[in-house]
């Protein structure tokens, strides 16, 4: 009884953590689009600085598990497309826009609510000021479509929070702040982070949506090791239950997480552009149907990454 006691316990506790770190996902995109620090030079009043990314993963088949059967297999195929510029107003204030669409394709199986597509899309605004050298402030709000097909009233939503960024030393720089999603299944979290720059070779970055230890053999290439995590908050479509045999599961509030484990290798390719490959374990992945109170779990299996960024 103990035993079970402990594993119901170390269940819920990373599905906890894992809804809450998939919240604060998007704040913490913001925060890693287009600082000066990512460029290496100061940007002048009123010059744009813009990132664009492209993601693919791919996690193999795991076993799915719904109320308390373990069914057939499940793989998943992820892309995200991203898209941000910071607009320095003077040497203070700046403005910070992003688009970002999170796109999965699930393998369906017979006996639970599994989409075959989700869609969503999530514009962030926000404006940040820089109070001497030490402190960044940034404040975001972030309307999002739960899905792209059909789209009504309910469909849509808005997220938003604080974040404060203390540049301790040349190396280290601490994040905290508060994070508000409605119709998330963690409606407020607070949130903290840190990126250290151990030596000339080694970096440390804590937080979400990814924790990192880099490498950096040289000036082209680099290798990391780490977790992240992918996914989304969306709504079914109006015929998934009806499809599935589970009526309740129509037009249903929906978290989809992926918590990765794995290894990888970054190269530039030319200034600006960079590639990184990497594969590794999906420890954690379910679909969190947290307004009906139920989930589809599926078992942990390899996976790999594919991801170009650049910076302009």
């Amino acid at each position: 009884m103990m035993h079970n006691m402990k594993n119901n316990f170390r269940n819920a506790a990373t599905a906890c953590c894992a809804a809450a770190l998939l919240s604060l996902s998007a704040f913490a995109q913001e925060n890693g689009i287009a600082t000066p620090g990512d460029f290496q030079r100061v940007p002048q009043q009123g010059e744009p600085l813009w990132q664009v990314s492209a993601n693919s993963g791919w996690d193999a088949g795991g076993a799915a598990k719904f109320d308390g059967a373990r069914l057939a297999g499940s793989d998943a195929f992820n892309y995200k497309l991203q898209a941000g510029t910071q607009f320095p107003l003077n040497s203070n204030w700046f403005l910070t826009v992003d688009l970002l669409s999170d796109n999965f394709s699930l393998e369906q199986v017979s006996g639970a609510p599994i989409p075959e597509d989700i869609h969503t899309l999530r514009f962030n605004a926000g404006v940040g000021y820089r109070f001497g050298d030490k402190w960044t402030f940034n404040a975001l709000v972030s309307p999002s479509l739960f899905r792209l097909d059909d789209v009504g009233g309910n469909d849509v939503g808005i997220s938003g929070g604080v974040l404060a960024r203390f540049h301790a030393t040349q190396s280290l720089t601490l994040s905290f702040g508060i994070f508000g999603a409605p119709d998330s299944d963690v409606p407020v979290m607070p949130m903290a982070g840190a990126r250290w720059v151990i030596n000339d070779h080694y970096t440390l970055e804590a937080g979400m949506p990814k924790t990192r230890l880099t490498y950096l053999i040289d000036s082209k290439w680099a290798l990391y090791v780490g977790a992240d995590l992918n996914g989304a908050v969306f709504r079914t479509d109006d015929d998934l239950g009806t499809k599935t045999g589970y009526p309740q599961y129509n037009n249903a509030m929906a978290v989809y997480r992926d918590v990765r484990l794995g290894v990888g290798a970054g190269y530039e390719i030319v200034h600006g552009l960079r590639a990184e490959l990497e594969a590794g374990y999906s420890v954690y992945r379910d679909l969190d149907y947290f307004r009906i109170d139920d989930s589809v779990r599926f078992e942990p299996s390899p996976y790999v990454r594919l991801a170009l960024n650049a910076r302009f």
